[in-house]
């Protein structure tokens, strides 16, 4: 697999070889700045770097259990396995909430099946192919918000907790890589020993104060990372001409929206199951994920409506490569 589906040039080069040679690839100075650095895309306080997004997803669910206990999670079928996963496996009750027809969460969907356990309620939202926002959590009151925001680098959903993603092919890419971003210090606390095993320094040794694993984010890897984010701009100005692209073939179905601060991680066309065939054949496409409600490990018999009838007609078309599309283009 290519590192990152993007350009990288000689100064982003030597700048990776120097922290090689140097020998300093584990914890480094270089998370600290790309947490700094990242704070314009998140647009949040605190940024915890980590070594991947499920991590990220991990650690706050263990903080919520903390200090909340078990939670009623309520999120869409429509995603990747891991957060769900790791609420589930945290003791939490996860619940799924069907999606509109642009595969985002449905909060009028969620109001009508929500229930008052006593517990508190965590909405968990999916930025479905690089979106920024969802209608209708701006008004929300009560509920926490963990934002999946895997294939979004600038999201403006309101959130209190938002977890990232930085592996091969997202629009800031490393190796493997996420992030945490929250405007609560308690948690950043928590996330900072979490990601470290829990330990804390004393002198030359150190003490577990806490739980924990080795989720975070190596220097190697954040330096890659901030290569990646010096270019996002430029790239997104290339994956929006490769939208313009995709939409200038005229491909027989409905092309799902982005919005003025999508990250564009790919464009997704809603088409007839007649057609996915002979577009899978012609372009890189995907389905991308199954349906989690349907899962082994989930499946409860509960019905999606929308979910079920949209998820056989996706098709996902990448962004990161206008010339995919340009011997194709009618345009």
């Amino acid at each position: 697999m290519t590192l990152f589906k993007t350009k990288i040039n000689d100064e982003d080069i030597h700048f990776i070889s120097d922290v090689i040679k140097s020998g300093n690839i584990g914890f480094g100075d270089n998370v600290k700045v790309f947490e700094e650095n990242f704070k314009p895309f998140s647009k949040k306080k605190f940024n915890i770097a980590t070594n991947s997004a499920s991590a990220s997803a991990y650690m706050i669910f263990a903080y919520l259990m903390k200090k909340f206990g078990k939670c009623d999670v309520y999120t869409t079928s429509i995603g990747f396995i891991s957060p769900a996963w790791s609420a589930m496996h945290l003791g939490h009750n996860v619940i799924f909430v069907d999606v509109d027809d642009n595969l985002l969460f449905d909060v009028e969907h969620y109001k009508s099946i929500k229930k008052e356990t006593g517990r508190k309620k965590i909405l968990m939202p999916v930025l479905y192919g690089g979106v920024s926002n969802i209608s209708g959590f701006d008004i929300l009151e009560d509920e926490i918000i963990v934002v999946d925001a895997a294939h979004c680098v600038t999201p403006t959903v309101k959130s209190d907790y938002t977890f990232f993603s930085f592996h091969p092919f997202k629009p800031i890419a490393c190796s493997d890589g996420g992030m945490i971003s929250t405007d609560d210090s308690e948690s950043y606390d928590f996330f900072n020993l979490y990601r470290n095993f829990g330990r804390e320094n004393i002198g030359n040794t150190y003490d577990i104060v806490s739980d924990g694993f080795k989720f975070y984010m190596n220097n190697l890897n954040a330096t890659i990372a901030i290569t990646q984010m010096n270019r996002y701009h430029t790239n997104l100005d290339s994956r929006k001409k490769c939208h313009i692209l995709v939409e200038s073939l005229n491909l027989n179905g409905r092309l799902i929206p982005h919005d003025s601060m999508s990250s564009y991680y790919f464009a997704t066309l809603i088409c007839d199951q007649s057609e996915v065939e002979k577009l899978c054949n012609e372009y890189p496409t995907s389905k991308h994920y199954p349906m989690i409600h349907k899962t082994k490990l989930f499946d409860s018999g509960i019905r999606l409506e929308n979910t079920e009838k949209i998820h056989k007609l996706i098709l996902n078309l990448p962004l990161y490569d206008e010339n995919i599309y340009h011997s194709r283009s009618r345009g």
